[in-house]
């Protein structure tokens, strides 16, 4: 019970720190995990758990937010999410976040980009 109390805060603040950082709302981001909107308020405002592959999710995906933060001006890198990538076949790396293989493929451009590869 106190490794559920312990990790609950931590899921709550990486979902604000990921939808402060890309700029989005609650809808913005359930749509981008595919998930329902009362799901992700549920995990960020209510404290529910969420299951064991989407809280791995949510961590791959702050840790690819970190990554841009790390390469890129703050005030650009919500920008770089939401507009459309060549190297992701036009599409935009908010769009490919429901799934891990998207999700490895934001990652996979963003370490291109921060050793500079491309």
């Amino acid at each position: 019970m106190k490794q559920a109390a312990v990790q609950l805060p931590i899921v709550s603040s990486t979902i604000q720190s990921i939808r402060n950082t890309l700029m989005l709302s609650q809808e913005d981001l359930a749509r981008a995990l595919g998930l329902s909107v009362r799901t992700v308020v549920r995990w960020e405002k209510e404290g529910a758990e969420p299951p064991p592959l989407e809280r791995e999710r949510l961590h791959l995906i702050h840790e690819i937010v970190e990554i841009a933060q790390g390469i890129m001006e703050p005030e650009d890198v919500a920008s770089w999410f939401s507009k459309p990538k060549e190297a992701l076949s036009g599409r935009r790396p908010l769009d490919i976040l429901s799934s891990f293989r998207g999700i490895q493929s934001v990652r996979e451009i963003l370490e291109k980009t921060r050793w500079g590869i491309f």
